[in-house]
Parts: structure tokens; sequence; C-alpha cells
């Protein structure tokens, strides 16, 4: 077997890091993860962490564009094969209540926003993120929903912020799900 390069293994120590910082931040939340303890959790020193992320925020940040990306190209790809806008919504209203089901994902970023308060770099970085996530599903939304009647941007942030609004995460009624179908109506309406 063919060793491996000092990048691969870079690579691979850093997916590594990356994978206990998701198990950790979704389960801990993100004042109790420590870099420590993701280290510990893969399996490396605390060096390994600060080798290949400058800080803690550093491995949030990677872990919420990583996660929030990997989730939006798999329900970007089911938008564009679906058959209409009833479709559309349904995928939504499901994606919704999968993400508000998820963990403590959406309250792990409030928390991150409240230490790092206002003006702090990685606050700024983590707004970067978000928007960039916003207006990805907001383009999709609004070229198959077109009664969506909003641009990319504010279309996206309305659909993230129903699949992730923090009281969804333990409410049982309403659903993520049905709120989103109940924001959408209007759109199929429209349609038909």
């Amino acid at each position: 077997m063919a060793r491996m390069t000092r990048e691969e293994r870079r690579a691979q120590t850093r997916e590594r890091l990356l994978q206990a910082a998701v198990e950790l931040f979704g389960r801990h939340g993100y004042a109790a993860t420590s870099v420590d303890r993701i280290a510990d959790h893969a399996g490396f020193s605390k060096g390994a962490v600060y080798s290949n992320f400058e800080s803690k925020e550093a491995i949030f940040l990677a872990v919420l564009d990583q996660q929030g990306q990997q989730s939006l190209d798999l329900l970007v790809a089911k938008i564009d094969a679906a058959r209409n806008g009833q479709a559309v919504v349904e995928l939504l209203a499901e994606w919704a209540d999968t993400r508000s089901r998820s963990g403590i994902w959406s309250l792990t970023i409030l928390e991150h926003a409240r230490l790092a308060g206002q003006g702090a770099p990685s606050l700024a970085l983590q707004r970067e993120i978000l928007l960039r996530h916003w207006r990805n599903l907001g383009e999709r939304a609004v070229l198959r929903l077109p009664g969506l009647g909003a641009d990319a941007e504010t279309a996206g942030a309305l659909l993230h912020e129903i699949a992730y609004a923090p009281a969804l995460t333990f409410m049982t009624h309403p659903t993520a799900g049905d709120l989103m179908r109940l924001a959408l109506a209007r759109c199929v309406e429209i349609e038909a």
C-alpha cells in the first residue's frame, strides 16, 4: 500500500477534526465544545487542531459552511428535479422538518453569535456564510416558485428561518414543515 503524502495526511486529519466538531457542536452547542474536546474526540492532540484551524471559531465556521452547503446541494438538486411547484413546496417542507429535528444547530449558531459579540470578525464570517446559503437556496426557490415575490436573499432567509427556527427544535405542533407549507401555499395557488 502506498504511503500517504503529507498533504493527504493533513487533509485526512482536517476531515476527522471537522467530523468530530460536527458531532460535538451538534450535541453540546458552541460554548460547551472546546478545542480539547474536538481533538480528543477525533483522536488527535490539541496541536493538530491548531495546525489545521486558527481557533475554535474557525473550526465552527468551517463546520457551519461545510454542513450547510452539503445540505443545500442535496436540496437544490431535488428542487431542480421536482416536477412542479407543489413538489418543490413538499421538498422544502420535508427539509424544514428534518432541519428542525437535527439537533441544536440553530441554537448553536445563535450561541456563537451571542458569545462572539457585535463587530467580531467571526460574526462577520458567520453572516457571510449564512447570506451565501440564503442566496443559494433563494435563487432556486424564486426560479421554481415565481409567486414567492421576493428577491433570492430574502426568499432564502425566509426558508432558512422556518427550517432552523429555534423553538421548532422542541415544539411538536406546528412543525417546521407545517409552517413552510403555510408560507408557500400562495405560491402554488398562483402556479395553478
